[in-house]
C-alpha cells in the first residue's frame, strides 16, 4: 500500500519545463545570439503541460498548441519562458514585464496558434525576435506585434524578409550602454514597422542591410538614410548595386556639397 501511494504520487507530479533562453544567472542586454532549439517533441509537450497547469489561458489552448509543428511549438514555449523571466532593473522594465504577461495570455497566444496554421511567416518573425534580442526587447516587441499583424497574410513576404535581417536591426538599434528607458526598443520596432508594411518592397528589406549599410559603414561620411523611402522605392536592386559601386566617384565629384547629398534619392532615382 505504501509503495502504491508513492507510485501514484510520483505519477501525478507535474513535469518540469525544459528552458532554453535563461539557463544561467547573467543575461546579456541588447543584441544577442541564441542557439538552435534542441528540445525534442516530448520535451516541448512537457513544457506546455507545465505552463498549462499554472496558467488557465495556456490550458485553454494546450491541446491545440501540441498539434503545431515542432518549430512553432518551441517558439510558443519560448514566449512562455519569457513571461516567467524577470530582470527587474527599473520600473520601466517591471512595467514591460507586466504588460507582456497580460498581452501573452489575452491576445498573443491565440494569434500565434492561428499564425502557425495560416501565416507561418508571422511565427518566423516572432522566432527571429526572440533569438536575437534580450528579454526586455523581446517582450516589448511581441507586445507591439500583438495588434494583429502576425495574422496578416498579405504581409507574409515582408515578414519573411524582415526575419532575415532581425540580427542586423538588433545590432543597429540596441548597441551601447543602458539607457534606463525604452528608447532602443522603440527604435528597434520603428525599423520593423517600416519593413512589415504594405508599401514596402520585400527585396529592399534585405538589400538595405546587405547592399547599402556595408558601403555607408565603410565611408568616412555620415549619411542620413531615408529608410522608409528606400524600402518603398520601385528601383531595381541591381541598379542600386551599380550606383553603389559608382558612389565613391560621385561623392568625390560633389566636394563640399556632400552635406546636401541625398543618398536614397541617388540610389533609387529613375533614369
Amino acid at each position: 500500500m505504501f509503495i502504491q501511494k508513492i507510485t501514484k504520487s510520483l505519477s501525478t507530479t507535474p513535469k518540469q519545463p525544459v528552458r532554453r533562453l535563461f539557463t544561467s544567472g547573467f543575461q546579456q542586454m541588447g543584441a544577442v545570439k541564441r542557439g538552435v532549439d534542441t528540445r525534442n517533441y516530448s520535451q516541448l509537450q512537457d513544457t506546455i503541460d507545465y505552463y498549462a497547469d499554472k496558467i488557465p489561458e495556456v490550458k485553454q489552448f494546450a491541446k491545440e498548441i501540441k498539434t503545431l509543428n515542432p518549430k512553432d511549438l518551441g517558439t510558443i514555449c519560448d514566449t512562455l519562458e519569457l513571461a516567467n523571466y524577470h530582470a527587474l532593473l527599473t520600473k520601466v522594465e517591471a512595467s514591460v514585464d507586466k504588460t507582456y504577461a497580460k498581452t501573452l495570455k489575452e491576445t498573443l497566444l491565440p494569434q500565434m496558434v492561428k499564425a502557425s496554421k495560416e501565416n507561418p511567416a508571422g511565427m518566423d518573425l516572432v522566432n527571429a525576435v526572440i533569438n536575437n534580442t534580450d528579454a526586455t526587447t523581446s517582450k516589448y516587441a511581441l507586445h507591439v506585434m500583438s495588434g494583429g499583424v502576425l495574422n496578416d497574410k498579405s504581409l507574409a513576404n515582408q515578414m519573411v524578409a524582415t526575419a532575415k535581417v532581425i540580427p542586423d536591426i538588433a545590432k543597429e538599434t540596441l548597441q551601447g550602454g543602458y539607457t534606463m528607458d525604452l528608447s532602443k526598443q522603440e527604435s528597434f520596432m520603428s525599423f520593423i514597422k517600416s519593413m512589415v508594411n504594405p508599401d514596402t518592397k520585400s527585396d529592399k528589406i534585405t538589400s538595405l542591410f546587405r547592399d547599402v549599410v556595408p558601403v555607408t559603414d565603410a565611408r568616412p561620411e555620415t549619411f542620413n538614410i531615408d529608410v522608409l523611402g528606400y524600402l518603398t522605392s520601385k528601383a531595381d536592386v541591381e541598379d542600386i548595386r551599380a550606383r553603389l559601386k559608382m558612389l565613391p566617384k560621385v561623392l568625390e565629384g560633389i566636394g563640399d556639397k556632400i552635406k546636401d547629398f541625398d543618398l536614397v534619392k541617388y540610389l533609387t532615382k529613375s533614369e
